[in-house]
Parts: structure tokens; sequence; C-alpha cells
């Protein structure tokens, strides 16, 4: 780094730190932490571990204007989220730091100057750049970035989730503020670069380990991904960090007229939810997992309309479960096909028949499937369940109630008696 960069990143820092004070002091007179502390803080730190020059033109037209700390501090973090907005391969992905602004805390900001640039220089020789650059962000869905649930087309193709993170591989297994890799480091033990990068270097291997853990449960959706935006003339292998900002947004503008696409490779990844069965993540693990949990396992194969996996789960083929629900027929399909409208009458007198674990199954269904109540898919999805408890279709269990309802009837049953019977199981004494 030559003189003229190094003293104006050391000015930049300087001011954020007294802006930091400032925020701190008010934080500790009225006891809450005003907004705008976080995201200086946030900024302090991607401004320190730069080497590339990235606030330099910034920086230099912020001094040489006299902005106040305030305005210095939006415009860094500004400037930070138009850098990670422009690597966003998907419109609603998060932009994830492959190696973290917070990495050691606030021992970046703090630590001798001269130790702190010989330190970084040390570690990017190595291969580790840091700081909110290209090389250093990666475009990761919301479910392998934080195990939670998405926006927009991932939301649209997962619906609600909480990943399991102790099956399921993800890059912040431990939360974002993870103290394994954010707590501070005393920069007072640190006296020389190989100090630093030695300090720096475990923290940054764990980081790495953790998101190797999480492209391999991406795989499928950036394979699915990749090849659909090549096939259409856009930037080859899209995700990779070498891909220069115009070329993502060239890629992502062609992925954006495709959702059909995005939600197959969004429901394409190996994920598992807490207490419930999700998608493919190898039929052996599926099979057992709906074996302990048949309410999940009909309940997640329901958010992507899988009829059949709900109809052999209930019957207690989990081998075929797990098959189907790897096959998918998905939200797209249905979008494609239209709505159809189902027989009600049909759909009510089953549903009124039901043994009461069936009647518990479709209300799991219908917590996940909002179109359940009436179209296409919803009766669809009624008829594996009825058929999976019962034995019977709907249009035979509808048949088969009429019949014995004329039965009671013959034995004297009142209509209220009837009614009664279908809530409660009443018998005619």
């Amino acid at each position: 780094m030559d003189k003229e960069l190094y003293d104006l990143k050391n000015w930049a820092i300087e001011t954020l730190k007294e802006y930091k004070a400032e925020l701190l002091i008010t934080k500790q007179v009225t006891g809450k932490a005003p907004s705008a502390l976080k995201k200086a803080d946030r900024f302090l730190n991607a401004l320190a571990v730069d080497t590339s020059g990235t606030y330099a033109d910034m920086i230099d037209d912020a001094r040489r204007k006299g902005i106040s700390q305030k305005e210095f501090a939006n415009m860094g973090r500004n400037l930070e989220e138009r850098i990670m907005n422009s690597f966003r391969v998907l419109p609603d992905d998060p932009a994830h730091h492959m190696y973290s602004l917070r990495t050691a805390g606030d021992l970046i900001q703090n630590v001798e100057p001269g130790v702190r640039e010989m330190g970084l220089q040390i570690l990017k020789d190595e291969g580790y750049i840091l700081g909110n650059v290209r090389q250093n962000l990666t475009s990761l869905a919301e479910a392998t970035h934080q195990g939670r649930t998405g926006k927009g087309a991932e939301l649209a193709a997962l619906g609600e989730i909480s990943v399991d993170k102790t099956q399921t591989a993800i890059a912040h297994p431990r939360g974002t503020g993870d103290p394994l890799i954010s707590r501070t480091i005393d920069y007072k033990n640190i006296k020389t670069p190989e100090d630093f990068a030695n300090a720096y270097r475990p923290l940054l291997e764990q980081q790495s380990a953790d998101l190797a853990g999480a492209l391999k449960t991406e795989a499928p959706r950036r394979k699915i991904i990749t090849e659909f935006v090549e096939e259409q003339g856009g930037p080859k292998d899209i995700f990779s960090t070498n891909v220069p900002a115009p070329e993502v947004k060239r890629g992502r503008d062609i992925i954006k007229q495709a959702p059909g696409v995005m939600q197959r490779a969004y429901r394409a990844m190996p994920i598992i939810q807490n207490g419930s069965f999700r998608l493919s993540f190898g039929l052996d693990k599926a099979v057992d997992t709906i074996k302990r949990n048949i309410s999940g396992a009909v309940a997640g194969a329901a958010t992507v309309i899988e009829p059949e996996a709900v109809k052999a789960a209930l019957q207690g083929d989990y081998t075929e479960a797990a098959k189907q629900t790897f096959v998918g027929a998905g939200f797209g399909a249905l979008a494609e096909q239209g709505i159809k409208q189902a027989a009600p009458v049909v759909t009510r007198t089953a549903a009124s028949v039901l043994p009461k674990a069936a009647v518990s199954m479709i209300g799991a269904a219908a917590k996940f499937v909002p179109v359940l109540a009436g179209g296409y898919a919803g009766y669809q999805m009624l008829d594996a369940i009825v058929e999976g408890a019962t034995g019977k279709d709907l249009q035979e269990t509808g048949v088969a109630a009429e019949e014995k309802k004329e039965e009671l009837r013959e034995q004297g049953y009142s209509e209220y008696e009837l009614r009664r019977r279908a809530r409660t199981g009443y018998r005619k004494p």
C-alpha cells in the first residue's frame, strides 16, 4: 500500500473511531444502543481490513468536503450495500462475506497501523482476501446462509423453514454473531505482523470450513442456475468470484425471467428442517426421518404438493414416500396448469368421515399449502390423505360415507344424530 492511501485509510479509521466513541457514550447515557452504532462499527471493520483501495475515492472526497462523521459513516455503509447487492446472483440472495468483517472483533480497529497492514499482506499472500470486495463475496440462499426463511422466489419455493443445523451444512452454523469468530482479540497482545496473522488465521480457516459445507448444500441449486444462465447466452460459471458485477447483473436479469427455474433450483437443495421432512437429502436418511416423524413428513411433502408422498407415508411405505418427495410436482407445475376447481360437495363429504388422525394431517398440510381449501392441488392432496388413512380414494370414501349414512338412517338415526356421530363417534343406545 502506497503512503498516500495508507494515510488516507488511517485518517478514515480515526474519524470513524471518534464517531463510534460518541455513539458508545450515548448508549451508556440512554441505556440503548443507537441504530447508527452497528452500522458505523461494521463500516469501520470493512474499511480497516480493506487492502484494495475500495473506499479511497469516497474517503478523499469526504475529507476534501469536510462532511460530518455521521455523513461519512452513512456514505460508507451505502457504498458497502451497493457493492454487496451487485454480486447477488439471484435477486433475493444475501451476499455472504466468505471471511466476516467482524473476524477477531475490534482487533482490526485498534492494532497499530503498520502491524495491521503488514499482517493483512501476509494473509493476502496466503490467499485470504478480506473486506467488502468481489473476491470475498459469494451469493447464497438464505436457507444455506443462516438457515432461515428467505424472501421472494426462495420463500415461494420453500415456504417458511427452520433448518436443522445439526444435519444441514450452512455458512453460519453458530449464527452471525458467532463468538468463535467475532470475539475481540486484545490488540495489546499483537506486537508484530506475524502475531496479527497468527491470531486471524485459525478464525479464517474455520470460516473456510463452514463455507465449504454450505457450498455442498448449495451445489444442486448452483448447478441448475449456472447451466440455465449459460444456455440462455449469459456468463459462464456465474457464481464464480471471478465474474465481475456487470456480468453478474446480466446473468441475474436472465434468471429473473425464469421463476420456475429458480424455484426448481431452490427445491433441489438437500435441506433438513427441524421437526419435519424436506426435499432430497439421501434416501436412507429420508426414510429414517419419515419413520420418526410421520406428521412432519406429511407436512414437509405438502409444502411442495406431493400427494403420492403423503399417501405413502400414511400407509407406512416410508421408502416410497421418500422417493416420491424427491420427484416433486412442485408449485411451478401447479402454476403452469392453473388451479382447477374440485367438486366441493365430495370434499366436504369425505372430510366428514375421516378418522381423527387423517383430519390432523389435513390441518398440518393446510398450514403449509394455502390452496388446500379450494383448488385442484388441494383436492389432489386431500385425496392422497384420505386414501393414505382409509385405503380408499376421496370419491370412493364419499360414496361409502353416503351408503353408511343410509344404513344408519334405516337403523333409526336422525339427521342430528348422524351429524353428532360424524363429530364425536356417537353411537345410538
